[in-house]
């Protein structure tokens, strides 16, 4: 049992990457007859910040990650946070290491429980596929008024602390910001932040490529 832990670009509708990486290994692995449950939340973070401009708290994983894990018991977790976890503002060293520590946190989580765990980098703010009115320097940042170097200096960084995570319970690190930001003209459409059906596969396959079971 694969659970799968992210925000709305996990989430979905239940028609995202979760869904393509099920149909991917059942059509080319069928003999793991894997199973995939999506726990994808819309907001949701690890760092438990919420910008001023946002309608209400955003929801914060830990808040539910033990009822989940109680519920339904997993072998494998799939972790997909990061673009909303600095709430769209301005770099610094105390987000960083707040969100460090909730990647760390779920590392410990499933450690309890001994569930191996794939760690997915943030996907990108794709600006240049969907470019937004200038932002507004003097109002406070947040998902509808983005600091314009949000991916450069915020989601770059929180890559780099997926990628350099060190934990007995993280199988893998798996880079799919990289492929989005390079493919991003044709993997976004409606906003940069969610990731259109192109964007999606291109997720599910780069998970797919780099998994072994």
């Amino acid at each position: 049992m694969i659970g799968c832990f992210g925000d709305s670009i996990t989430y979905a509708g239940g028609h995202g990457y979760v869904e393509m990486l099920k149909a991917k290994f059942y059509e080319n692995r069928p003999d793991l007859d894997l199973q995939f449950l999506n726990y994808g939340r819309s907001s949701e973070t690890v760092t438990g910040l919420t910008e001023n401009d946002h309608p209400g708290p955003r929801p914060y994983l830990f808040e539910r990650l033990d009822d989940i894990l109680d519920e339904t018991p997993i072998d494998i977790a799939i972790f997909c946070y990061g673009i909303n976890c600095g709430i769209y503002g301005l770099p610094s060293d105390k987000l960083f290491t707040s969100y460090k520590i909730g990647v760390y946190s779920f590392l410990e989580k499933m450690r309890q429980r001994d569930i191996q765990t794939i760690l997915l980098t943030p996907t990108p703010l794709a600006l240049k596929a969907v470019p937004l009115p200038n932002t507004d320097k003097t109002q406070d940042y947040g998902y509808k008024n983005p600091y314009p170097k949000y991916d450069e200096e915020v989601l770059q960084e929180f890559k780099r602390i997926i990628l350099e995570m060190q934990h007995p319970l993280a199988k893998a690190k798996i880079d799919i910001h990289t492929p989005l930001l390079k493919n991003q003209m044709d993997s976004y459409d409606n906003d940069p932040i969610h990731p259109n059906e192109n964007g999606h596969r291109l997720i599910a396959d780069t998970i797919f490529q780099n998994l072994t079971f």
